[in-house]
């Protein structure tokens, strides 16, 4: 896009001093009421039954109400069979959630496929770790999703919880769903993890001996609030679409993960991932063995693995020539990693990380390609091939990279959908 300016587009800019005006607290209040509604709460169950580790539970949620979908969330209940008295057990990662349960989750609306967010566990867990406050995971997360609290052994051969996890991609949006703009279906796949992926056993709590043998997921339900709007409204909006072919635009944040072995020295990591707002990169590395072990220690943290260089490249344009090297200069790393969450020397968020527990429990590398902060839409980098050059120190890891995009909806009048990358 061009940047010139032409006649009678010459920006001027205000000196702050050169005006005064009335501060919001001296005004009356200009707000407009929200337009007249109902709200509910629905509990859409999963179709699938009793679900078991590695397998497979589906959701489906109809569409075409008058209404939108706002607060979603998914509750399920697990049940893992173990032996009396001999296993204490944590979720794996570093912040050690019921998230780990679950490995891949997918959205579809008809035919149309939304998200497919692969490693879902390992994606949320570098969420949880460095995108949300450690005062929260420490207290709510505890409750909601058993975040770092260890099962302690007990007589019982049967444990049951209860847990609620946060969605991201679709339906992880501050912006509400419009279920009347859509006749048909959105779709929720979700595969649930493996044992030795969710759970290892803990030091902290009673004898470990031996991992759960079984798991038993059932009660898996989608939880929305439903508000639902007069009917003159939606069809005043569906004859403002079909009058000026105007389209619906719901935005929401894409998550897209991959999977590297790492190499002992250079590699070189390229991906084609045509975006038009590539918001930034992020990659954890866990050690191989704890994806298949159910050990005490194998808690699947990320660790370092001698990481001295990770450099990003878009369609061969270097983003980064910083070299971040999280031996010498782990400062640098942890502080490109919270300008990619837009946080860098906030002191209203803290980290789950110690100067400790960064390189040896939740640690991550990132790159921003954010251009801006301000709340507009695609603030990203376009670019059609992402590059990554990094070296590490060990063939014996697996790298968990993540992509964070800007994706758009776009609905017209007839309830078609188109994907915007």
């Amino acid at each position: 896009m061009s940047s010139y300016v032409g006649v009678g587009q010459n920006y001027s800019y205000e000196l702050p001093f050169a005006s005064e005006a009335v501060p919001q607290s001296f005004k009356s209040n200009q707000a407009p009421r929200v337009l007249n509604s109902v709200l509910q709460t629905v509990v859409v169950p999963s179709t699938s039954g009793t679900a078991s580790a590695g397998s497979q539970s589906v959701i489906q949620v109809p569409l075409g109400q008058n209404a939108y979908l706002t607060n979603a969330y998914l509750r399920f209940k697990v049940a893992a069979t173990r032996a009396a008295n001999t296993n204490g057990t944590i979720f794996k990662g570093g912040a050690g959630a019921a998230s780990a349960l679950i490995d891949t989750y997918q959205t579809s609306i008809n035919s149309t496929l939304i998200d497919n967010i692969m490693n879902f566990n390992f994606v949320l867990d570098q969420l949880l770790c460095h995108g949300c406050s450690n005062d929260w995971l420490s207290r709510d997360a505890t409750v909601l999703m058993n975040a770092q609290t260890a099962t302690a052994a007990a007589a019982a051969t049967t444990d049951t919880q209860v847990f609620c996890l946060p969605l991201i991609g679709l339906l992880g949006s501050q912006q509400a769903f419009p279920l009347w703009c859509i006749n048909g279906v959105l779709s929720i796949n979700i595969n649930w993890a493996t044992i030795a992926k969710a759970y290892a056993l803990s030091a902290e709590a009673g004898p470990q001996t031996n991992p759960p043998t079984a798991l038993a997921f059932t009660e898996l339900a989608l939880v929305y609030d439903r508000i639902a709007v007069e009917s003159d409204f939606i069809a005043k909006m569906r004859s403002d679409m079909a009058q000026s072919g105007a389209k619906f635009v719901y935005n929401f944040t894409n998550y897209q993960s991959l999977t590297a072995q790492s190499t002992n020295g250079q590699n070189t990591i390229n991906t084609g991932l045509n975006v038009s707002s590539l918001k930034n990169v992020m990659m954890s590395s866990v050690l191989t063995a704890d994806l298949t072990s159910t050990a005490v220690g194998s808690n699947g943290y990320s660790l370092v693995n001698g990481l001295s260089q990770f450099q990003v490249t878009l369609d061969g344009r270097l983003i980064n020539s910083s070299i971040l090297d999280a031996v010498n200069q782990p400062s640098v790393v942890f502080c490109e990693v919270q300008k990619s969450f837009s946080r860098c020397f906030d002191a209203s968020v803290t980290d789950i990380s110690t100067k400790a527990t960064y390189p040896t429990q939740s640690f991550l590398v990132a790159v921003s390609a954010n251009r801006c902060t301000d709340g507009l839409s695609f603030t990203g980098s376009p670019c059609s091939v992402v590059g990554i050059q990094l070296a590490q120190t060990a063939a014996t890891f697996t790298n968990f990279i993540t992509y964070v995009s800007d994706f758009s909806l776009l609905i017209d009048q007839m309830g078609s959908c188109d994907l915007v990358r």
